[in-house]
């Protein structure tokens, strides 16, 4: 283990974008997660507490609305230590982050101001036990709240605190020059072309853009009936491509398997013959998966772009997934959500054995062979939610994935009950039901979007529409 890797899992780093050393019961417990909520459960008992003592003292004078806000003051000042001191480290801005903090907690007392007095004076029960059933929701919404947003560090300000963490270990601990090369793993770029002539160079040129040094790139023609073979023939000079030839038949998990498995990096990154990558994309993807041990998957938001590379819709993906996440926690989302929030091929990198431990790509839902495959990688592992849209989806009337709109809720349902029966623990009844219903909305939506952007997905349309223009 690098000197990096063991200083990560020593030392873990806090969810949501906190920043700063850990707290002492975090370098004690070394999960996050768990940590978390035994300070909030700690906080949950120390403020009802609070309520009973207010209550039993200037309750009786003032009536229990009196209480309640007496109880909130006190809870929230001594939560807000609690958690600064004995989870996260965090630095500076003490002020703010007792003004994020309190703006989740006003949350939770206005559940509790609503729903008190319905407990009290319609369902006639005590304060103290209808208090208590309050506590049940407070608790789960000041979890979210603060886990997601109290604490939380700009991008700027993480991105300089791990630079700072980086020259800190460079200068304790000097990297040998012969774990240089290590450092730099190599990566493999795989490419599943078919009949992608119109956009195949675009989409060659934006993978060998890449800042990263150590790629191959590995390009396999699915038995195309149009000129992709010959653009693909104007790469074959350069040392990091490979070209091959996939036969004709078995669909896109033929070709998706022949370039994957052909493929010899620790990482892998499977693009479509027709989307586009960031020049740095893989570049910061390998750097969150070599820092975050245990991870087996990263991913970066998409534009979603048309047949002349025009964004569409900025920034897609990822919601509530940026950082370190274990895999469970990323599966349930994109189930949730209905549809795959981790975006397609080229917005991903996978270590290729985890992806070789699960039989390579799953194509029993033909619409979500990404993301069914996803899920099955992260049953292995964690997921890193890399800030930035880093990639195009391209949405064109040649994709095989519009063709198959009539039947993406069907196969997400039926990917999700799949989830449920194999593995309940994961996906429950309820996240099942969410799931489902939003896979068909999705479905309805999405078919209303490729009407909507018809033209804009032909490429001969663009044409005429920018010879019309001139």
């Amino acid at each position: 283990m690098s000197d990096t890797a063991r200083s990560a899992d020593e030392n873990p780093r806090p969810p949501a974008g906190m920043q700063g050393a850990p707290g002492p019961l975090l370098r004690i417990i070394r999960n996050q997660q768990v940590a978390f909520l035994l300070v909030g459960g700690t906080n949950t008992v120390i403020g009802f507490g609070f309520f009973v003592f207010f209550e039993l003292t200037i309750g009786q004078l003032w009536g229990y609305l009196a209480t309640l806000v007496f109880a909130h003051v006190f809870s929230v000042l001594c939560a807000f230590v609690l958690y600064r001191t004995f989870v996260f480290k965090v630095r500076g801005h003490v002020l703010r982050d007792l003004a994020r903090f309190e703006v989740v907690n006003l949350v939770s007392l206005g559940i509790n101001l609503l729903l008190l007095p319905l407990l009290v004076e319609v369902g006639h029960l005590p304060v103290i036990p209808a208090q208590a059933l309050i506590v049940i929701v407070t608790t789960l919404v000041s979890y979210f709240g603060h886990r997601g947003f109290s604490f939380r560090r700009s991008a700027k300000e993480r991105g300089r605190h791990h630079a700072e963490q980086i020259a800190a270990n460079a200068s304790e601990h000097p990297v040998p020059p012969r774990r240089i090369a290590a450092m730099n793993p190599l990566v493999s770029i795989v490419i599943p072309a078919y009949n992608n002539a119109d956009y195949l160079a675009e989409t060659i040129d934006s993978v060998l853009a890449q800042t990263y040094p150590n790629l191959e790139v590995i390009i396999a023609d699915h038995a195309s009936t149009d000129s992709t073979r010959a653009v693909m023939r104007e790469y074959e000079h350069d040392e990091r491509v490979t070209l091959l030839d996939t036969p004709g038949g078995g669909g896109a998990l033929r070709n998706w398997n022949r370039v994957s498995q052909a493929a010899t990096g620790e990482y892998l990154k499977l693009v479509c013959g027709d989307d586009l990558l960031d020049p740095s994309i893989v570049e910061k993807q390998v750097a969150a998966l070599s820092s975050t041990p245990g991870a087996v998957l990263a991913a970066s938001a998409r534009d979603i772009v048309d047949a002349s590379s025009r964004p569409v819709i900025a920034g897609r993906g990822l919601p509530g997934l940026l950082g370190h996440h274990t895999g469970i926690e990323a599966i349930r989302s994109t189930v949730r959500h209905g549809t795959n929030v981790f975006g397609e091929p080229g917005c991903v990198l996978m270590r290729r054995d985890a992806l070789e431990a699960i039989g390579w790509w799953d194509s029993r839902w033909p619409y979500l062979i990404d993301e069914a495959t996803y899920a099955r990688v992260l049953l292995q592992g964690d997921f890193v939610g890399v800030p930035g849209s880093l990639a195009g989806f391209r949405i064109s009337d040649s994709q095989w994935s519009v063709r198959l709109a009539r039947q993406q809720s069907e196969q997400a349902i039926g990917f999700h009950r799949w989830l449920h029966e194999e593995h309940p623990d994961v996906i429950g009844r309820t996240t099942l039901a969410i799931g489902n219903t939003r896979a068909r909305i999705m479905a309805m939506t999405r078919r209303l979007a490729y009407v909507y952007l018809g033209r804009r997905m032909s490429k001969s349309a663009a044409l005429t529409a920018a010879s019309g223009a001139s």
